[in-house]
């Protein structure tokens, strides 16, 4: 009973994660229109990785028996919504790297549809699933970092979305909870990855709250 509750708190609580990449998409729909390179502020690096991090979360709920629809069906959507966020990163800087990523990413997703018919995995393909979420999780370790790095040397909040790193970090914590709810040796890999993104992106938040400030403080000097 408890699974099923926390599955469902935990899915609802991760429709905010929508909310908050489709908050990003607007925002870069709207800061380019007023700054051409407003953009420059989001890293390829996070949202790739960031990509990658849910896509290893809808491949593990695939794989166990029974299949999870809380954390399958949830990712899939943000999968689609950061999906659409690289794409626009292309779109604006039309090179290699990024028109690799945005293939990548939508390469894998249609993989991720294609192993559903082949479920459930066997203990080998569960072990590479872990191993996935792990090497993600380093992944976007490192992504996160390079996004408040970039947010360091621009000292720019540019169009880079408050209400998806707030909204993300809520859906990291309830996760969190969800994962305690499965025997924690099936769990570990998703309490690891999560417990690494809350740390992460609450750095950057805090980055991007810092800078708010200043840049607050500096349109009240200057008027």
């Amino acid at each position: 009973m408890s699974y099923h509750i926390m599955g469902l708190i935990s899915a609802a609580l991760f429709l905010l994660t929508w909310l908050g990449l489709y908050s990003q998409i607007r925002a870069m729909s709207h800061y380019q229109h007023l700054c051409s390179d407003a953009n420059n502020s989001l890293s390829l690096n996070q949202f790739g990785s960031s990509y990658f991090a849910f896509f290893s979360i809808f491949l593990f709920g695939i794989s166990v028996e029974p299949f999870n629809h809380y954390l399958v069906w949830t990712r899939c959507g943000a999968l689609i919504l950061t999906l659409i966020i690289i794409y626009k990163i292309w779109s604006q800087r039309r090179t290699k790297l990024t028109a690799s990523v945005t293939v990548l990413a939508g390469m894998s997703l249609l993989a991720g549809f294609v192993s559903m018919y082949f479920r459930p995995f066997p203990a080998l393909a569960q072990f590479g699933t872990n191993s996935l979420m792990l090497v993600v999780t380093v992944i976007l370790f490192q992504g996160t970092l390079h996004q408040w790095v970039l947010l360091r040397q621009r000292q720019k909040v540019g169009s880079l979305s408050f209400t998806l790193f707030k909204n993300i970090l809520i859906k990291d914590v309830s996760t969190l909870m969800f994962g305690l709810t499965m025997p924690i040796s099936q769990s570990w890999p998703l309490l690891i990855l999560n417990g690494t993104s809350v740390v992460m992106r609450g750095g950057v938040l805090i980055q991007m709250l810092i800078l708010k400030r200043r840049e607050e403080r500096g349109a009240l000097e200057s008027s």
